[in-house]
Order: C-alpha cells, then sequence, then structure tokens
C-alpha cells in the first residue's frame, strides 16, 4: 500500500468524525436531552452529581456538534440551573472532571467535555444503570 492510499485511510475529513453522533445522540437520550438554547434537562434523577456534572458537560458538546448556535463551554451557574446542585459542589465536580481529563476549562468557571471521552462516559452510565436494576 502506498504512501498516499495509507495518507487516506489516516486523514479523514470532518464528516467521518461526525458519523459517531448518531450512536452517541442514542445513548445520551436515555439520560437528557438539551434545547435549542443550550440548557439540559437530565432525564435520569439517580445520577451522582459528579455523573450529572459530565453528563451536563457531554450533552453540550454533543449538541454543538448538532447545532453550531449552541455552545460546548458550560458555566458554573448553569450546570446549577441545569442540575439543582450547589455552586460549590458542581465547581468541585468540575475539577474532578478536570483531574478524570474528561473534561478542561478553557476559563475560570467555564469547562467542556472532550469528545473522546463521551462515548465511554455513556457507556458506563448505561452499564451502571444495568447493575442498579
Amino acid at each position: 500500500m502506498g504512501i498516499e492510499e495509507l495518507k487516506k485511510q489516516f486523514i479523514v475529513d470532518e464528516d467521518v468524525l461526525k458519523s459517531r453522533l448518531e450512536p452517541v445522540v442514542t445513548k445520551a437520550l436515555v439520560h437528557c436531552r438539551i434545547d435549542k438554547d443550550g440548557r439540559v434537562e437530565i432525564r435520569n434523577t439517580g445520577l451522582s452529581g459528579k455523573d450529572q456534572v459530565k453528563l451536563t458537560l457531554a450533552a453540550r458538546v454533543i449538541g454543538a456538534e448538532m447545532d453550531p448556535a449552541i455552545s460546548p463551554d458550560v458555566s458554573v451557574a448553569e450546570i446549577t440551573r441545569f442540575t439543582g446542585l450547589p455552586a460549590n459542589q458542581v465547581r468541585a465536580r468540575g475539577k474532578d472532571a478536570i483531574e478524570d481529563k474528561f473534561a478542561q476549562s478553557p476559563r475560570s468557571g467555564i469547562y467542556r467535555a472532550m469528545p473522546h471521552k463521551i462515548e465511554p462516559f455513556l457507556d458506563g452510565l448505561a452499564t451502571a444503570q444495568t447493575r442498579g436494576r
């Protein structure tokens, strides 16, 4: 196989990367949904605070992939509104998400999930939910 053939297989365009979006959205819908203004509604009320924060961050990145008007960045105040968790707990869980390498903080009080971590996180939620039955 020549270098040009390898290059075509290795360097992909954006559409190929978005091909995983449909199964990821299907997995996320079990736990949450998002409106056109970026407000996240958590449907799975049995999640820990840490998982609620991660799910909120994941939902916003997924939403941003589907609609460029939705920002992938989420503030502490927004997470507090979406989850009902106190701001100090949101900050602590946000710090946990960064330490877990699930999220990054582009500036103080703002979090964004790492896209490649979202599907494994959602798979883990599904597995935990199955075990809890």
